[in-house]
């Protein structure tokens, strides 16, 4: 039941897609021996503009970027609350747990790292125009990180 689900999800949202109207593919002729093509451009309903722009540290980026600094800081000090603790419990990242397991060193690194690529890949998504990507990888990355320290916390005050 499930697969039927997800097919019918898949298959409905690929329904805009065949119903686009697809503009015609470039005609190949033939004319002394080379090869020359004929490009038809439909410009009947194109509009260019430019997608706007703005610094990547505007007031926004800026707050989601502190926001995101202050939960992966609350992330690794639980983490290590946790770990420190009675010794039931473990890092669950497979990528973070040899820096992890080193101590608050390894801590510090993991936390740095995966802050840097957050905030890395969301500088990539501006710099080359992919503006609502950019704050959505900023969004998700705040969320993940509360779900994180929300979950830690949980599992140390219980």
């Amino acid at each position: 039941m499930r697969n039927f689900i997800f097919t019918l999800l898949i298959a409905v949202a690929a329904v805009p897609v065949f119903a686009e109207a697809l503009p015609e593919a470039p005609a190949l002729t033939f004319s002394s021996g080379s090869t020359a093509y004929e490009t038809r451009v439909q410009t009947r309903n194109f509009v260019a503009t430019k997608p706007p722009t703005h610094r990547f540290f505007e007031r926004g980026n800026s707050i989601r970027l502190v926001a995101l600094t202050g939960l992966v800081a609350a992330d690794g000090l639980t983490t290590q609350t946790a770990l420190s603790g009675s010794g039931h419990f473990r890092e669950i990242n497979p990528i973070a747990r040899p820096f992890v397991n080193e101590g608050t060193g390894g801590q510090v690194a993991a936390s740095a790292i995966g802050l840097g690529v957050s905030a890395g890949s969301a500088y990539l998504l501006h710099k080359t125009g992919h503006h609502r990507l950019e704050r959505l990888v900023l969004n998700a990355s705040i969320g993940i990180e509360a779900e994180t320290v929300s979950g830690n916390t949980w599992h140390l005050v219980r």
